[in-house]
């Protein structure tokens, strides 16, 4: 079979050389960077789609959680009130402490008291931010209602969460529709017998007043489902906040697209969905209720520096092409002529003839091979002895070469540890900034509350009328309040180390009695026993009684949630020579093999409700006051947390 020959002159073929060795390297380099770089910032992004996401849902739970406290509150307060026979002024106090409560709270839409037989007993509905009594005349029967059905289920002191649904007023849909969540506790009088439900509504869309920053992009949406088949939508439209509120059926599938709902566990998941990107992170709002947040951005927005970069790639290979192609065809032009000289006298002397000379005598590389070639002929006798010695030349050569290969080994893996070092830096950087961000949503959303929480407790504390022991649990709680004031403080600092604060003598054993007053309810709740085994005697640590407050109460805190109903923890206090030692020993699910190395650093965390935040919170404290911290597991079950600090004494400020 007859193959057609193709024949190439040399110009051709420097022009198609310098091309593929200018082009291809570069194409395929410039391909596989951009495909890491394209990775990293596709991770990147996806990185921090889902810190959004689950601060999102974190600030959504904090602010229900808020209002399942405010509910509790308003239901102790009615449960002492509530008698039979009640007179009219008696009755007016209890108006007056929900009008409070509203005025305080003007996120709320409605209070309400539903007695057991379904009927609204009191009910304060807030106007325009104006707080506004219904007369009796207009209260209305809501026994029917699913969520009052629901709530009556539930136990005294329990908090109910109902669907984010459409509110309705004397039987109808109320127009223009709005979206209402209902948090709801039942009240008991002392036999415990049901008396009524505390009923807080709150508007659906409220729930995003902390996350208007991430609506900041156009076209950028936030979505908020629930299992009742309803939704909130917030998504910027000319630079303003716009919400949407209806069922779920009128959503546009361009909205969210995901097979099916998330569990608790799953964490959050990315996925695209036309030319947008979005994370969806399922959100407890309640032991039986699970909402799902979407949060969805334009890809065009978050892969910007991708774009670019691919069109200043694209642009560089044309404008190398072209000055490629000019320089080939100028060198083909200059070298093919003495080529073709160079070759007829390599053939003559191939053919024996070696007294010819060749007449090129340029100042370059083609002249410098015609000398060559000239001297060749002549030294061809002498070329065994000159290849021996070039040989050994050689030897050394490659010995040499060895030893520098062997050197720029050792400085690349000093590098790459250098370059572990700072890629460990960055990831910390970025957790840092994550949790600045999530610092300052707390510190907002719990600052307001607490002040309106502060007043109202030193209101109550001015009453003559009051029971002793009520006032002094209100004056523990007014001690918690400020703690947790100067707490918030604490955070707005992003955690920042405050090495020069004042040295105070600090009682350990009276930090942990101060700390039961809370955290023994809470162990109650859960069904767990929480035992402090401490000393008489009082052990002095230099440090502010409120950082060992947030040491204690989240280390505690941890133990307490690790344990099932009908666990145990215990605290132990002790001295070793000059330093004091706290044990809590818990007998939980123990520690995550997974994690081991990082439950110190911030955002790590193996809770699906988790932050990441305390036990980040607890080794800076600890650090600060110059003690030590660790977690082992135990032999058989559970975690033994072990924190020691330097025994204080009169090198304390204000030492006991």
């Amino acid at each position: 079979m007859w193959i057609p020959q193709f024949s190439f002159s040399i110009r051709k073929k420097m022009l198609v050389a310098f091309l593929g060795l200018a082009l291809v390297p570069l194409l395929i380099l410039g391909n596989f960077f951009i495909g890491k770089i394209e990775k990293v910032l596709q991770g990147q992004v996806k990185r921090s789609l889902q810190v959004e996401a689950v601060t999102a849902a974190s600030a959504i739970e904090d602010y229900l959680n808020g209002v399942k406290r405010d509910v509790r509150s308003l239901a102790r307060f009615l449960q002492r009130s509530l008698q039979d026979g009640m007179e009219a002024d008696q009755w007016s106090l209890v108006q007056n402490e929900f009008l409070a409560a509203i005025m305080v709270e003007k996120d709320y839409y409605q209070l309400r008291f539903i007695s057991i037989d379904g009927y609204e007993q009191l009910r304060i509905n807030n106007v325009d931010g104006q707080p506004f009594l219904v007369p009796d005349s207009q209260l209305q029967y809501k026994g029917d209602r699913y969520y009052v059905q629901e709530a009556f289920q539930y136990a005294a002191g329990k908090t109910y969460v109902s669907h984010l649904d459409l509110n309705i007023e004397f039987g109808q849909i109320e127009v223009p529709n709005n979206l209402v969540v209902r948090i709801a506790t039942p009240i008991a009088d002392k036999a415990g017998e049901i008396l009524g439900l505390v009923v807080v509504n709150v508007f659906g869309e409220k729930l995003f007043s902390t996350l208007e920053q991430l609506v900041s992009v156009d076209e950028a949406r936030v979505l908020l489902l629930n299992q009742g088949r309803q939704f909130v939508k917030m998504e910027n439209k000319f630079g303003q906040s716009h919400f949407t509120c209806a069922e779920m059926s009128e959503l546009n599938h361009t909205d969210t697209e995901f097979s099916e709902f998330l569990r608790p566990d799953d964490g959050v998941q990315i996925s695209t969905s036309g030319t947008d990107i979005q994370a969806i992170t399922p959100v407890s709002a309640g032991s039986d209720r699970l909402w799902y947040l979407t949060i969805s951005y334009p890809q065009k927005h978050l892969y910007t520096q991708i774009y670019q970069l691919k069109q200043t790639f694209i642009f560089s290979l044309i404008f190398i092409a072209i000055i490629v192609s000019g320089l080939a065809i100028a060198a083909a032009r200059t070298f093919s002529l003495p080529i073709h000289r160079l070759s007829k006298f390599a053939n003559q002397v191939a053919g024996g003839h070696f007294d010819v000379r060749s007449d090129i005598r340029s100042r370059d590389e083609l002249g410098q091979l015609s000398h060559a070639l000239n001297e060749m002929a002549q030294a061809q006798k002498e070329s065994h002895r000159e290849l021996t010695h070039w040989n050994a030349l050689l030897k050394d050569e490659v010995e040499l070469k060895v030893a520098d290969l062997r050197r720029t080994q050792e400085e690349a893996d000093n590098a790459k540890i250098l370059m572990d070092t700072l890629e460990k830096q960055l990831l910390q950087a970025n957790r840092l900034s994550s949790l600045g961000m999530l610092s300052a949503t707390v510190a907002h959303e719990i600052g307001n509350p607490l002040a309106g929480l502060r007043i109202k407790l030193q209101m109550l504390q001015r009453r003559k009328e009051l029971d002793p022991d009520l006032q002094t649990d209100i004056a523990k709680m007014l001690k918690l309040v400020d703690r947790l004031g100067a707490f918030i403080g604490h955070l707005r600092g992003n955690l920042k180390p405050q090495q020069n604060f004042e040295k105070e003598g600090t009682d350990i054993n009276q930090v942990l009695r101060d700390l039961a007053f809370i955290l023994c309810e809470e162990a109650d709740r859960m069904e767990i026993d929480l035992q402090l085994h401490l000393p008489d005697a009082p052990f002095l640590v230099c440090s502010k009684a409120q950082h060992l407050h947030q040491i204690f109460m989240n280390l505690i805190l941890n133990a307490l949630q690790a344990c099932e109903v009908g666990g145990q923890v215990d605290v132990f206090v002790d001295t070793i020579e000059d330093l004091i030692e706290v044990r809590v020993l818990d007998n939980g699910c123990g520690l995550p093999e997974d994690l081991i190395d990082q439950l110190f650093e911030p955002l790590v965390t193996s809770k699906s409700y988790g932050t990441g935040l305390g036990l980040a919170i607890v080794k800076q404290l600890v650090d600060e006051l110059r003690g030590e911290v660790s977690l082992k597991d135990r032999s058989q079950v559970g975690v033994e947390a072990i924190i020691v600090f330097p025994r204080g004494g009169s090198e304390c400020a204000g030492a006991l």
